[in-house]
């Protein structure tokens, strides 16, 4: 039985992300969450399960006892040519299986929408000749409650090496809600059991400095040896200024690689003025807690309360 209490919502956050990331992970989707939440007016409360292929049926289980009534599960850096490949995929299998019948929603970030495809319907991702990187404007594709307040084109921050086709996607179900001639889908949905499941290929609950510290992380890497080619800057983020003297200093890196590079990178990053593009993914975000609530209360029986949620989201 999932959690009853019809005055709150509770909804848990499955970390999929590595040490070094994990902790930014979780303080973007909390923070994402509680301004989503002020402005729908409505109390949520939210947890964190730290999720790694050793502990996966550590981690249902902890679902299991929780009962939230929805969970938001973070993508991975992914490792292997196939999903199937992937350490982590039994862990999102079981996932995927487990959210159907037990949340009233879910939403799969980047890895982990990719993994849920291929789960439900065999639908495989294909590795992009780059990694995708950047900003990226889409366009809403339909007209549907989870985009209710935002406008016809919002700009959503991307980091990828992998997609599913959008003609596969809708062949087998899925409703695109919002995509780009760029990227293809951006975000699409799918009505799995007793659960809407939300999907993101990109990343709106991204902080400024998201990208950045991605390219700095692959700029190490390269420096370090461990990756073979120069990783290419994020697309439509550093204002003209700012690129030319990024390209400078691979020029430099290229020529010489020094580790004291990194810090020069920082520089230029903290000069240069990235805008945020937060306020569409809170309004996507509140409408999803609205839904949620709305559903939860038709479930409990509680149609005056979920009347109530439907004049306030009006």
């Amino acid at each position: 039985m999932r959690n009853g209490d019809a005055a709150h919502l509770l909804i848990g956050i499955v970390n999929n992300m590595p040490a070094a990331a994990k902790k930014a992970t979780e303080e973007q989707f909390m923070q994402l969450l509680a301004t989503a939440a002020d402005e729908r007016g409505m109390p949520i409360r939210l947890f964190v399960v730290e999720n790694d292929p050793s502990r996966a049926e550590e981690t249902l289980h902890e679902l299991q006892q929780l009962q939230p009534d929805a969970i938001i599960v973070t993508g991975d850096e992914p490792r292997r040519k196939s999903m199937l490949d992937e350490p982590i995929w039994p862990a999102l299998a079981r996932l995927v299986d487990w959210a159907t019948d037990h949340t009233i929603g879910t939403v799969w970030s980047c890895m982990a929408a990719h993994a849920a495809v291929l789960r439900l319907d065999h639908i495989a991702r294909g590795q992009m000749p780059q990694k995708l990187s950047g900003i990226y404007e889409c366009e809403v594709a339909t007209d549907h409650p989870l985009l209710e307040g935002l406008p016809e084109r919002w700009s959503v921050p991307h980091s990828r090496y992998n997609m599913v086709e959008e003609r596969a996607l809708e062949s087998a179900g899925y409703r695109i809600l919002t995509r780009s001639p760029r990227i293809g889908a951006d975000s699409f949905i799918k009505q799995v059991g007793g659960s809407l499941f939300l999907f993101l290929q990109g990343h709106p609950e991204y902080a400024r400095d998201s990208l950045f510290r991605e390219y700095r992380r692959d700029v190490r890497r390269y420096l370090t040896g461990e990756a073979e080619t120069y990783p290419e800057m994020p697309e439509n983020y550093f204002g003209p200024e700012t690129a030319r003297e990024l390209a400078k200093l691979r020029t430099q890196a290229e020529r010489s690689p020094s580790s004291r590079l990194l810090a020069a990178l920082y520089a230029v990053f903290t000069a240069a003025a990235i805008p945020p593009c937060k306020t569409p993914a809170v309004r996507l975000y509140a409408n999803w807690l609205g839904y949620l609530a709305q559903e939860k209360a038709r479930r409990l029986g509680d149609l005056p309360a979920a009347l109530e949620e439907r004049r306030g989201a009006a």
